[in-house]
């Protein structure tokens, strides 16, 4: 049974799901390798199936993103100044492990080419 088919059988059962719910749920159906009607026939499992999706889009949603390569964007302190193999600049959380490497300096001639 496709992808389509398994989200198709979903929607029918529960139309109260978001479209990316199913397509979550029916995608997990599919690679589980059991027989997709058994699975959806269980009203236990889809529930597992949803809270799962609705749990990893929880901790998608508060996953922190490099925005500001000067602080640590865990605990919000200065980030220390390092040296990388090869002599390259960077800064770095110890605590965290966070590291941004610094882009070289671009040297200009007189004339102004680089």
């Amino acid at each position: 049974m496709s992808i389509e088919l398994i989200m198709n059988q979903i929607e029918k059962e529960r139309p109260n799901l978001k479209r990316d719910e199913v397509r979550a749920v029916a995608t997990d159906i599919y690679y589980s390798g059991e027989p997709a009607s058994e699975i959806i026939a269980s009203d236990s499992i889809v529930d597992k199936l949803v809270s799962g999706y609705q749990s990893r889009q929880t901790a998608t949603a508060n996953r922190v993103s490099a925005e500001d390569p000067h602080n640590c964007p865990i605990c919000k302190l200065p980030l220390k100044p390092v040296t990388l193999i090869h002599d390259r600049k960077a800064v770095m959380c110890a605590k965290h492990f966070v590291v941004y490497p610094i882009k070289p300096e671009v040297v200009k001639d007189d004339e102004g080419d680089e």
